[in-house]
């Protein structure tokens, strides 16, 4: 049963702002052993592991990969327990256009993993509609990143003398207040950023985004909307549509030369980083919902919050927050889009 617009677009709004809530809580979640048999729940740590250790294996988001992989090393030593065996987690970073694109009628869990963990929940209906079976309807989200636009210190500073307020708008023109503008956004189809990126502009303007925007949006595309921004200041005032958390890797890479996220003031949406379990080994499936509960533990929260994600309320710990130079809470958010505005929005560039 595929779900309703509602239900794909809620995924992308924290908690406390949604009528109906549609990320679980991971405690309450574990407490029926996620659909699977619950093995590892008990005793986790009484008993020595005996035979070979059962891997488990997360498709990952690339931009979340190393968190997970910082998590995974302390669970790997930890001796939680599936059927007497010791679990271990590996993480891949997949690409979920990638992912959704491997062959649905073949065996390749292999190549897919045990679960699988995009940045959005959109995907997994995507996935669905591929073929892709495997994959369910919904997943707990355990991090979340605020979609945002993005410039260059100094470009901020002179968007803040010109009374340059950040907005969606702002993708609208070619300039602002007599600034000329190099706007970037991912292609809506590979990236929920883009797909956000293009509800938003359909949105603030109530009506579909013209051809002459979305060509001027596709040039660059060959690159991530961040690539080398700034290293365009000096030609350019760089505007990329990307993550709060895209913001904070990057600046952790490019130093002195930092980066600003600027929330639009119309609100956004956010990414909920779904989990989701797709294995129907029993065994690995319980291997799995170990590591998901991991994911809820205090030292996991706080490594993905170092890493510049937030808690699935959307929010971040005040010392986090001003290391990373965001708020403490999510941006306001935008109205929940329908279903054809997100299928609008995915297609968009490819119809053009």
């Amino acid at each position: 049963m595929e779900r309703t617009a509602n239900d794909w677009s809620a995924g992308w709004l924290p908690a406390r702002r949604r009528r109906l809530p549609v990320f679980l809580a991971v405690g309450a979640l574990l407490a029926v052993g996620v659909g699977g048999g619950g093995a590892w729940a008990l005793g986790a740590f009484s008993q020595p592991c005996s035979g070979a250790p059962l891997e488990v294996t997360i498709a990952a988001q690339p931009e979340i990969a190393p968190a997970l992989r910082t998590v995974a090393e302390r669970f790997n030593v930890e001796s939680r327990r599936v059927g007497g065996r010791c679990v271990r987690a590996q993480i891949t970073a997949v690409a979920p256009a990638d992912y959704v694109r491997t062959n649905a009628t073949k065996n390749t869990d292999a190549r897919r993993g045990d679960a699988w963990i995009p940045e959005s929940s959109l995907w997994l209906g995507v996935a669905r509609r591929a073929g892709h079976q495997e994959v369910p309807v919904g997943g707990p989200s355990f991090a979340t990143s605020a979609v945002v636009l993005a410039t260059t210190r100094p470009v901020d500073a002179e968007f803040r003398d010109a009374g340059v307020v950040p907005s969606w708008r702002l993708l609208l023109g070619r300039k602002a207040s007599g600034i000329s503008l190099a706007r970037r956004t991912a292609d809506p189809a590979k990236d929920m950023t883009g797909t956000v990126a293009m509800i938003a502009l359909a949105q603030v303007q109530k009506k579909p985004v013209n051809a002459r925007v979305v060509g001027d949006l596709r040039r660059g595309t060959d690159v991530t909307p961040l690539n080398d921004l700034a290293g365009m200041e000096r030609f350019v005032r760089p505007l990329a549509v990307t993550s709060e958390q895209a913001v904070v890797a990057y600046n952790d890479a490019h130093r002195p030369n930092p980066v600003v996220a600027l929330p639009p003031r119309e609100g956004t949406l956010m990414l909920d980083h779904p989990f989701a379990i797709t294995t129907r080994d029993t065994l690995r499936h319980d291997g799995a919902a170990a590591f998901l509960s991991a994911l809820g533990s205090r030292s996991a929260r706080e490594t993905l919050q170092r890493f510049g994600f937030r808690t699935p309320e959307g929010a971040m710990g005040a010392a986090y927050a001003r290391e990373h130079g965001l708020s403490e809470t999510a941006p306001r958010v935008l109205r929940l889009p329908t279903q054809k505005e997100i299928d609008q929005a995915l297609r968009s560039w490819s119809s053009r």
